[in-house]
């Protein structure tokens, strides 16, 4: 979901400056431009699924399910690393989680059987706020040290919102969950009977995004191959990856209008 899915990149601090909208690392573009394409297309399918009763057996594949988490992982990833080079993180957090409630509230009165409970939108804005106010903290850390607990922490909650399981090493233990937490689905436990057709909790994709923001400064710093650095120019490709938020926005409710139209 952004280097623009989430920011407009602008320097904010000294060892932001180096990046900003006229000196852009194109290679972040084109990742959260592949990103938001397969996004885009994996709305298109699920629509057509749900909405057009085609069948499509690869959706509900293994294969299918490790293909959307590298893309899903790719665009939280970016997003975090973009947060490093933005100013007012914090207030386009908020404005972010602002635009998923809305969206929230438009689902779930519209379109109640596909209501959109913490999508996105209000995931990539709660991270933005919390990574904006943690960013003093993040950059005393050393970078590597901070992307490998968060890589860490991501392989031991990848299946905590699903009955608190969590993967310790060679072996998996199961916490008990409470079920009547009315609120507990953002961190992602969730209550009795909870649904949401767009459902990204803090657990375990926090630490996705944390990942991102701890190579932020070494990445401002000049700290990745060089190759990082360089020219990778597809222009759609990166046009989309500029604009990511404006195309994540728009697409769903373009298709769903499509859909309803038919």
């Amino acid at each position: 979901m952004p280097t623009e899915l989430l920011e407009r990149s602008e320097s904010g601090t000294s060892s932001q400056e180096k990046f900003g909208k006229s000196n852009r690392i194109e290679l972040l573009d084109f990742l959260r431009g592949a990103a938001i394409v397969y996004v885009m297309l994996y709305h298109l399918l699920y629509d057509l699924i749900y909405f057009q009763g085609i069948d499509m057996p690869f959706f509900h594949t293994d294969l299918f399910e490790v293909i959307h988490k590298i893309f899903v992982g790719i665009l939280i990833i970016v997003s975090g690393i973009c947060s490093g080079f933005s100013r007012n993180t914090v207030k386009r957090g908020a404005e972010l989680y602002l635009m998923g409630s809305i969206l929230t509230i438009f689902t779930d009165i519209f379109m109640h059987d596909m209501v959109f409970v913490f999508g996105a939108l209000s995931f990539f804005g709660a991270m933005m706020v919390i990574c904006g106010i943690c960013r003093p903290l993040i950059d005393k850390i050393n970078g590597f040290v901070l992307f490998a607990a968060g890589l860490l922490m991501y392989i031991i909650t990848f299946d905590f919102p699903n009955g608190g399981v969590l993967h310790l090493f060679f072996t998996d233990i199961t916490i008990p969950l409470p079920e009547d937490a009315i609120y507990s689905y953002a961190i992602g436990i969730k209550p009795k009977g909870f649904h949401s057709s767009d459902y990204f909790p803090l657990i375990p994709n926090g630490f996705l995004y944390i990942m991102g923001a701890a190579l932020s400064g070494i990445i401002a710093r000049g700290g990745m191959p060089r190759l990082f650095y360089g020219r990778i120019r597809v222009p759609v490709i990166n046009f989309l990856g500029r604009h990511s938020l404006l195309f994540y926005i728009i697409h769903q409710p373009l298709f769903m209008l499509i859909m309803l139209a038919f």
